[in-house]
């Protein structure tokens, strides 16, 4: 019994002595990274490791993207302009199922694509799986262009549709970086058409009201180069005149803002100022700028052309147009507006 406890006295010391030089150890590391990066670099020493960043927005995906809408509009124009006899065309893009194929016997105009929508479906180690929809412009038939067996010219190959935009969806997988379509396209239906939202511009603005005279001002030294657009901004606005002016002369037709006194009480606004430019060639389209403005010192300035916009807070919906081309009420019908309000967004 004696020896045994003395077996446990040494064993109990001996630990007591690890833990000491651990102990030790600890204080040692704290100290220098106190000395090097202070109280952020101890917190950082015993913090867990940080996530992984998320692949979902990273530069290889957007250009993985990239490549498959590429791809998959190269293989859809091939595909649209292709006539029979020519399947062993499309045995770059797809695989065997190809020679399985009808193509017509006279080639369709196939211009101005565009990719309009591409979507990452599956994502396994290497492989990635995409969905792109791309839009073609189809025209009558190509003159003179006719498959190997097909002759042109006779009714039955003669294709008269007009010069309309489609919509064509397919599948395309990404393996370390080769591209491969996994079935011939879709033609699929359109993007509908949206909703219109509520903007935040209630109130229209005369001409002698302040945010209206300084808006002009504003957009007529902007877009023409007659004046100094620096007295109409604010310092830090980082805002310079066009150049080369592409207008000779602008007229402002309409001034709204969500400031119901344009200018008179408040010192911050939002403003919508439509105009109609003109070049040396004449008159061009109506062109319409989101701004914000500030009132410092008594003086309204421009502090920023908006890149879209401002809409009511939460946003709403004016009416929904999806199907409004479906059933137009006649001219002499008035259908009043209906406002539904979005609800605010939220988090998983």
């Amino acid at each position: 019994m004696v020896g045994r406890s003395a077996d446990s006295g040494d064993e109990l010391l001996r630990r007591m002595v690890a833990r000491r030089r651990r102990d030790n150890v600890i204080v040692a590391v704290l100290a220098v990274l106190a000395v090097l990066g202070g109280g952020h670099a101890i917190l950082d020493f015993f913090a867990a490791d940080p996530p992984p960043p998320s692949d979902s927005a990273t530069p290889a995906t957007i250009g993985r993207a990239q490549l498959a809408g590429s791809f998959a509009q190269q293989f859809i124009v091939t595909y649209l302009s292709s006539v029979a006899g020519q399947q062993d065309r499309l045995g770059e893009y797809v695989g065997s199922n190809a020679q399985q194929i009808t193509l017509p016997a006279t080639a369709r105009q196939v211009s101005d694509p565009a990719v309009v929508y591409v979507s990452r479906v599956g994502s396994f180690d290497t492989l990635e799986i995409w969905s792109v929809t791309v839009s073609v412009r189809m025209g009558k038939s190509a003159p003179g262009a006719t498959s190997s067996t097909g002759t042109a010219g006779t009714a039955a190959n003669n294709n008269t549709g007009s010069d309309a935009r489609q919509f064509y969806r397919v599948g395309v997988s990404v393996l370390n970086g080769r591209l491969r379509a996994l079935a011939l396209p879709a033609l699929v239906e359109p993007p509908s058409r949206g909703a219109d939202l509520a903007q935040a511009y209630s109130s229209p603005c005369t001409a002698e009201t302040p945010l209206a005279q300084v808006a002009s001002g504003f957009l007529t030294t902007y877009l023409t180069g007659n004046g100094d657009v620096g007295r109409y901004i604010t310092l830090d606005a980082g805002i310079v005149a066009l150049r080369p002016a592409p207008f000779t002369t602008v007229e402002t037709v309409a001034v709204t803002s969500d400031d119901n006194s344009c200018g008179a009480a408040r010192s911050h606004a939002q403003v919508l100022v439509t105009v109609n430019p003109k070049a040396d060639s004449g008159t061009v389209a109506t062109l319409a700028y989101p701004l914000t403005m500030v009132r410092d010192g008594g003086q309204w300035q421009v502090q920023s052309v908006d890149a879209v916009p401002a809409m009511t807070n939460p946003p709403a919906v004016i009416a929904d147009q999806q199907n409004s081309h479906a059933s137009a009420p006649s001219s002499t019908t008035s259908v009043p507006s209906t406002t539904a309000q979005i609800p605010r967004a939220t988090q998983n």
